[in-house]
């Protein structure tokens, strides 16, 4: 596989989605962005809410709102 190569393996997307996030925290930009706005990141973005650990990540950023996945009241954990 070449650098150029998109990977099928899900935790190469994810690992490549988180560091693309991780990029971009606090303002910062990468190779990919264009005009104040960055397809790649965008991608990354929608990639990691497709995971719970992608998920939580964006919580610890701020980039997403905190979920309470905690079970409700009355429901077996």
């Amino acid at each position: 596989m070449t650098s150029t190569d998109e990977s099928a393996r899900p935790v190469d997307r994810f690992e490549s989605a988180r560091l693309t996030v991780l990029q971009h925290v606090g303002g910062r930009i990468c190779f990919h962005c264009d005009d104040n706005e960055c397809k790649q990141y965008a991608w990354a973005m929608e990639e990691l809410t497709r995971h719970t650990g992608g998920q939580h990540l964006l919580c610890q950023l701020g980039l997403l709102p905190a979920t309470d996945s905690s079970p409700a009241e009355g429901q077996p954990r």
